[in-house]
C-alpha cells in the first residue's frame, strides 16, 4: 500500500523521467548574486569593484534575521560591480576570467564520532546551505527541532512535472546522500530516518540495496501525486499529523529534508565544499550550474529558443515564477526552468465571479478554504484570512489549476500573508 495524502492533483500522465544524466555547464560570462526580495534579508559585501575571485570563495554574507550566513562565487573571474537598490547594496556580479581558479577548500579532519551536533550546524551554516519550507536555511531546521524530533524523514519525492533534478541527483550519487542523512541523523539526535519516495520512483530500486540491511533506514513508499514533495503533505502522509501552519513544520516533531540538501551536507563536512552550486531541470535535461547564472545562458546550454517564448518561469509551472526576462539569474533554490511557447496551449480566460463549486477547497492538502481566503484579500481583509488558516497555505497552486472562474487564489493567499508580514492593517 502507498501513503499518501488527501486532496492533490494526479499529474502522474504529465511526469517524465529523463533517462539522462546530469552535465555540468560550461563557466557562464557572468552570474549575479543578489540577496532575497523579502524585505528582511540584507546583503553585505566582502571584495571590491575589479577584485579577483576563486570559485568557492565567499564573497559577501547574507544578513538574515540576526545570522551571518556566507555567500560564495561558483565561478572564477572579477568582480564588475556592486549592486545598489535605495542606498543599500543588495548583490554583486561577477564576470567570469575563465581560469577555473578554485579557494582552497578543508572538510572535517577526524571521524563521524568527533563530530557532536554543535558542530554539524556550524559547518552547515558555515556551508550555506538552504533548504525548503520556511526556515530557509538547514541549519536553522535542525535548531528549531530543539532536540524534540521524534521522526526524521528523507525527501525523495518529486511531484511536480518538469522537475526532475532530485531522481537524478539520488539516481546518479546515491551514496552521498545516505552518508549525509547519517550526518544528519546525528545533528538531530535522532535513530532512525524514512526515505519517503514515489512507489513507481527509480529512486527504490537505486536505494533499496543500500538500506535492505540497515536497521537506520526504512523505506516509505508513496502515491505519485501533486503536491506530495511538500513538507506539510509528506508529513501527513507518512505520519497521518496535519497541521495548521506551514511555517512551523516542527510541531508535527517530524524534520523533513530533502535528498539534495543531505548530500550537500556531506559535501560539505567532508570535503569543505560551500553551497555554490545547484541541479536545474530543463525538459528533460538536468544541468548542474553555479548560483546566480543568468536563466539565458542555461537555455543556450539545453539549445531552447528562448527568444520566441511566451513566458519564462523559474520553477516548475505550478510553483514557479515568472521571469522578468531571460537575463534574470537564478538562485540557490532554483530547481528548474521552464519555458512556455504561444502555441503550448490557450490563452487563459478573464477572471469571473466564484461560483462556489468547491472545487478548491476538494483538492487543497492543507483541508483550508482557498475561495474564502482569495475572497477576504480582495476584500484587504486580511486578518480575516489570518483566522481561517491561512498560514497553513503551502503555495502549492493546486486551487488555480482546478478553478473554473480563474481567480488567481495563490496569488491573493499570497498577498494577504505579505501584508500581514508587514503589518499593514485591514
Amino acid at each position: 500500500m502507498a501513503y499518501t495524502f488527501s486532496g492533490g492533483l494526479d499529474l502522474s500522465s504529465s511526469s517524465r523521467i529523463p533517462n539522462g544524466k546530469i552535465t555540468k555547464l560550461p563557466d557562464p560570462g557572468r552570474i549575479v548574486l543578489r540577496a532575497p526580495d523579502d524585505g528582511v534579508t540584507l546583503f553585505e559585501c566582502a571584495v571590491s569593484p575589479g577584485e579577483a575571485v576563486a570559485a568557492y570563495q565567499s564573497v559577501g554574507s547574507f544578513i538574515d534575521r540576526g545570522d551571518v550566513i556566507p555567500v560564495y562565487s561558483g565561478i572564477a573571474g572579477r568582480v564588475s560591480e556592486i549592486l545598489t537598490e535605495k542606498d543599500r547594496t543588495v548583490g554583486i556580479v561577477i564576470e567570469s576570467d575563465g581560469s577555473g581558479r578554485r579557494a582552497e577548500l578543508a572538510g572535517f579532519d577526524g571521524t563521524l564520532d568527533g563530530l557532536s551536533p554543535e558542530m554539524i550546524c556550524d559547518i552547515l551554516k558555515n556551508a550555506a546551505i538552504p533548504c525548503r519550507g520556511s526556515a530557509g536555511w538547514i541549519f536553522r531546521r535542525i535548531l528549531a527541532t530543539e532536540g524534540k524530533t521524534s521522526r526524521f524523514i528523507l525527501n525523495c519525492c518529486e511531484s511536480e512535472p518538469g522537475v526532475t533534478g532530485r531522481r537524478a541527483r539520488i539516481c546518479e550519487d546515491p551514496g552521498t546522500v545516505i552518508s549525509g542523512v547519517k550526518l544528519l541523523m546525528r545533528a538531530l539526535d535522532v535513530r532512525r530516518c524514512e526515505i519517503a519516495a514515489e512507489k513507481d520512483s527509480p529512486v527504490c530500486d537505486v536505494l533499496l540495496p543500500l538500506i535492505r540491511k540497515d536497521p537506520l533506514f526504512e523505506l516509505r513508499k508513496v502515491k505519485r501525486k501533486y503536491p506530495q514533495d511538500e513538507e506539510l503533505s509528506l508529513i501527513y502522509a507518512v505520519t497521518g499529523v496535519r497541521l495548521s501552519d506551514a511555517g512551523h513544520p516542527e510541531r508535527s516533531l517530524c524534520c523533513v529534508i530533502d535528498a539534495e540538501t543531505a548530500a550537500a551536507a556531506y559535501r560539505a563536512v567532508v570535503y569543505g565544499v560551500p553551497y555554490c552550486e545547484t541541479v536545474v531541470s530543463v525538459g528533460d535535461s538536468n544541468v548542474i550550474c553555479p548560483v546566480g547564472v543568468p536563466v539565458s545562458e542555461i537555455l543556450d546550454y539545453c539549445s531552447v529558443d528562448h527568444e520566441r517564448a511566451e513566458r519564462i518561469v523559474l520553477g516548475g509551472l505550478l510553483r514557479g515564477r515568472a521571469c522578468k526576462n531571460a537575463d534574470e539569474p537564478t538562485d540557490n533554490l532554483t530547481d528548474a526552468v521552464s519555458v512556455i511557447y504561444a502555441k503550448d496551449g490557450k490563452a487563459i480566460p478573464e477572471m469571473s465571479p466564484c461560483t462556489h463549486c468547491g472545487r478548491c477547497v476538494a483538492v487543497c492538502p492543507s483541508k483550508i478554504m482557498p475561495y474564502y481566503l482569495a475572497a477576504m484579500s480582495m476584500k484587504k481583509k486580511y486578518r480575516v484570512c489570518a483566522d481561517y488558516s491561512m498560514n497553513a497555505c503551502t503555495g502549492c497552486g493546486c486551487c488555480d489549476f482546478v478553478c473554473p472562474a480563474y481567480i488567481p487564489i495563490k496569488k491573493l493567499i499570497k498577498q494577504a500573508k505579505q501584508r500581514l508580514s508587514i503589518n499593514t492593517e485591514e
